[in-house]
């Protein structure tokens, strides 16, 4: 897979991760904080209810993998929509255009990686290849910090949300269930969301 690839596939995954969990603000896959005052309390009632919360968020996050994979289909059939897929291209590429923008040098390394990977590969060099894959993850990770930054632009919440809103209407027009199923699964990302 070539660097520009892996910057377009990352692209496409966080913008698709964004719309699914709403263009406010998605949904990590971490477990939300345990609740601060079962912690600090001394109350055995207390502490007996954090394990029974435990299972209340792995109930709801079990729920919403399962919504997810129902929906999978209706949004795949949506994607074909060319007026849809169009504009997610749009986005995509807007997104890694700002990248760019915001972290020339990075994306230059990435490119480095591949043609340097690909020499290390050629020599059956075992460790330099180990070496750049090391490397190539921490790029990854910090390529992820930018794409978030991007992500959170105005114009591109924007049309993130024009998008989620046509794929939205897509879906419904496939299978009218569609609608109460998104809404379940953003009302499950909102419980799970830690309290402020």
């Amino acid at each position: 897979m070539t660097s520009r690839m892996t910057r377009s596939a990352l692209t496409l995954m966080a913008v698709l991760a964004v719309a699914a969990c709403g263009a406010d603000d998605g949904m990590d896959g971490d477990m939300p904080p345990a609740d601060p005052a079962v912690e600090q309390g001394a109350d055995p009632a207390q502490q007996q209810g954090q394990p029974q919360m435990d299972e209340e968020m792995m109930a709801l996050m079990t729920e919403a993998q399962e919504l997810q994979q129902r929906i999978a289909p209706v949004q795949d059939e949506a994607m074909q929509d060319e007026e849809l897929a169009a504009r997610l291209t749009e986005i995509q590429q807007k997104v890694e255009s700002a990248m760019d923008e915001e972290a020339p040098e990075l994306m230059a390394r990435m490119d480095e990686l591949e043609s340097e990977f690909m020499t290390a590969q050629e020599a059956g060099d075992q460790e330099r290849q180990e070496e750049l894959g090391m490397e190539f993850q921490q790029l990854q990770m910090e390529l992820q910090t930018t794409q978030q930054s991007v992500l959170e632009r105005e114009d591109i919440q924007a049309d993130i949300q024009t998008f989620e809103d046509m794929q939205r209407e897509r879906m419904i027009e496939i299978d009218p269930e569609a609608g109460e199923i998104l809404d379940r699964i953003e009302e499950i990302y909102e419980q799970l969301q830690p309290t402020s």
